[in-house]
């Protein structure tokens, strides 16, 4: 017993010597206490984040010393950098240190004129965070308004994990190559190459100036948010309402777009060349004011379209990738086709007449057809719908209809109906083919 209780007393002695030890190498070494705010700025396009933290120092007067570490995470040192926020005058950063002793530690030295609290913000590019949208639109039963919800889910494996943190997204693209280029003239030095000494560290100053371009121009309330546009870029910063934790090895989705009592309509449209030989439903609105929305561009992402069936439940209706959609833009949703609408179309005459002769023996390098055609629709829904339909006719054709046509394009009529409940329209159209050398040029021309 006497001799269990002698070593274990020796060993305690030993524990407080090296205790002392270390205390003594570390006199006036602070390490930087947790984060009071935490904002992070996301651009997925090139695996960068740029993290904005604050912290609330007590500093003493004269010379601080104070620690950070970025152990088992994706955090870039060279990138970090340390600014007072208040007390301006009376904190100076004198200087960054990297002890040899400490790997993945940096410390501060900074001179303090000012006893007391202070806060300050310490900021650094990572990596491993990611982000993606996706957007859910619920119509009423009635198909005449609509709940529409948008959300980004960020994925975090950077090694950090980020409490209440606020959310920032780069939408669009950054030419970083555009402005490394730019950085690298304006200091008289030539344009590195990825693999040149130096690369890295204009990348990320070329992305920080970026993300603040954006950030400027985000807060710009009252002219609502602009699109920044350098060059061949273009690009925006979209946030996210309120604050959120991510965890380390983990997503964590959260609601960016809502938007209640959305006004929308449906469109069906025929377009064989484009959607088959079906008619094709469309829900359409528009991100702006009257539809509830218009306070940011949407980010790209996929939108899932669901009706409630009147039981408390929900129809799926259809899945579309959305593409960025600017302020005022219009949002088309594809539902596929709809078997309670058909549409036929049949040619009921054909006469060929003016032949052009040419050559001996003669041959026939010219002509006009005449053609009458009827394209019948009918609607077995039980309230009115609106079809467009847009057909194109190649070469050289007069066209002429009774019900209003107008060309989307030189080689496609467009022409809008109104169709009743369980009703049907015909629409009756002549044309005349100008072929061979009788052609003048190839396009419709809409007769009265």
């Amino acid at each position: 017993m006497y001799r269990r209780n002698l070593a274990a007393a020796v060993l305690l002695v030993s524990l407080l010597a090296l205790s002392r030890g270390t205390e003594a190498k570390n006199v006036d070494l602070s390490t930087v206490p947790s984060r009071t705010g935490v904002q992070l700025t996301i651009y997925n396009s090139e695996d960068l984040t740029l993290v904005k933290e604050t912290r609330s120092l007590t500093l003493k007067k004269g010379p601080n010393k104070l620690q950070f570490s970025w152990a088992n995470t994706l955090i870039d040192p060279t990138s970090v950098n340390f600014r007072p926020l208040d007390h301006t005058e009376d904190v100076e950063l004198v200087d960054t240190t990297f002890p040899g002793q400490k790997p993945q530690h940096l410390i501060w030295n900074v001179e303090s004129k000012f006893e007391g609290e202070v806060k300050v913000e310490v900021t650094y590019f990572t990596s491993g965070l990611t982000w993606s949208m996706d957007y859910t639109s619920i119509a009423n039963a009635e198909e005449t308004s609509m709940r529409f919800r948008g959300y980004v889910r960020v994925f975090n494996n950077s090694g950090e994990e980020y409490e209440d943190a606020e959310i920032r997204l780069i939408v669009g693209t950054i030419n970083l190559v555009e402005k490394i280029a730019e950085l690298a003239q304006r200091r008289g030095m030539p344009v590195p190459k990825p693999q040149d000494a130096g690369y890295e560290n204009l990348r990320k100053e070329a992305a920080g100036e970026s993300f603040a371009k954006a950030g400027k121009a985000s807060d710009r309330r009252a002219q609502g948010p602009q699109i920044v546009k350098e060059g061949l870029s273009e690009y925006f910063m979209f946030s996210v309402d309120g604050a959120e934790t991510v965890p380390n090895g983990w997503s964590k989705r959260m609601q960016a777009v809502a938007a209640d009592e959305t006004k929308f309509d449906i469109v069906y449209r025929m377009r064989e060349h484009q959607y088959g030989p079906r008619p094709v439903r469309f829900f359409l609105w528009k991100n702006d004011s009257e539809h509830k929305l218009g306070d940011s561009p949407l980010p790209d992402g996929r939108v899932n379209v669901f009706r409630e069936n009147g039981s408390d439940g929900l129809s799926f209706l259809g899945q579309q990738a959305l593409r960025y959609v600017p302020i005022r833009a219009e949002i088309e949703v594809n539902l596929g086709a709809d078997d309670l609408v058909v549409y036929e179309t049949r040619r009921v005459f054909t006469e060929r007449m003016n032949f052009h002769y040419a050559g001996l023996p003669e041959y026939v390098d010219g002509w006009e057809e005449m053609s009458d055609w009827t394209d019948t629709i009918r609607n077995y829904r039980t309230k009115p719908i609106v079809l467009e339909l847009r057909r194109i006719w190649q070469g050289d054709i007069a066209y002429r209809s009774a019900q209003p046509t107008t060309l989307f394009d030189f080689q496609t009529a467009e022409t809008r109906f109104e169709i009743g409940a369980r009703d049907r329209v015909e629409y009756k159209a002549h044309l005349e083919l100008h072929d061979g050398t009788n052609a003048k040029q190839s396009r419709i021309q809409i007769l009265k």
